[in-house]
C-alpha cells in the first residue's frame, strides 16, 4: 500500500509503503524523512496491526533529527503493546545520526530486512 508519494521530474522524491515481510510489518521509507514528510511517516507506523513493526531507512537519503522522536513513539508504542519495533537502517549518515543521538542505544538497529528474522519475538 502507497501512502504517500511526492514526484518531481519523474523522479520520487518521498514515498511510504507498508509491505510484510516474514512476519513483520516494514514500513519502507524512500527519500527525505524531513518535517513535510514525518505526518506521513507517523501514520505509517500507526497503521500496522501486527507485534512486529520495522521502520525500514534504507531508502532514506535524508533524516531528520527531528524524526527520531517519530521513531522513539513507534517503539514506545510496540512496546507496551508487547510488540517489537526495530529499525532498518545501513551504515550511513542516518545510522550514524542514530548513534550520535543515542536512538541506538533505545532503539534495536539492524543493517539489512534479511537480519529481520534474527530480531523476531
Amino acid at each position: 500500500m502507497t501512502l504517500s508519494r511526492r514526484r518531481y521530474r519523474d523522479r520520487v522524491l518521498f514515498d511510504v509503503r507498508v509491505v510484510p515481510v516474514g512476519g513483520w510489518d516494514v514500513v519502507a521509507v524512500v527519500g527525505d524523512l524531513d518535517l513535510s514528510s514525518l505526518p506521513t511517516l507517523r501514520h505509517a507506523l500507526d497503521e500496522p496491526d501486527g507485534l512486529c513493526i520495522a521502520a525500514d531507512l534504507s531508502g532514506v537519503d535524508y533524516l531528520d533529527p527531528v524524526a527520531l522522536g517519530v521513531l522513539l513513539t513507534g517503539s514506545l508504542r510496540a512496546s507496551r503493546s508487547g510488540g517489537r519495533f526495530v529499525v532498518v537502517c545501513p551504515p550511513g549518515p542516518a545510522r550514524s545520526l542514530l548513534a550520535e543521538t543515542g536512538v541506538d542505544r533505545i532503539v534495536d538497529v539492524v543493517e539489512s530486512r534479511s537480519a529481520l528474522g534474527r530480531a523476531h519475538l
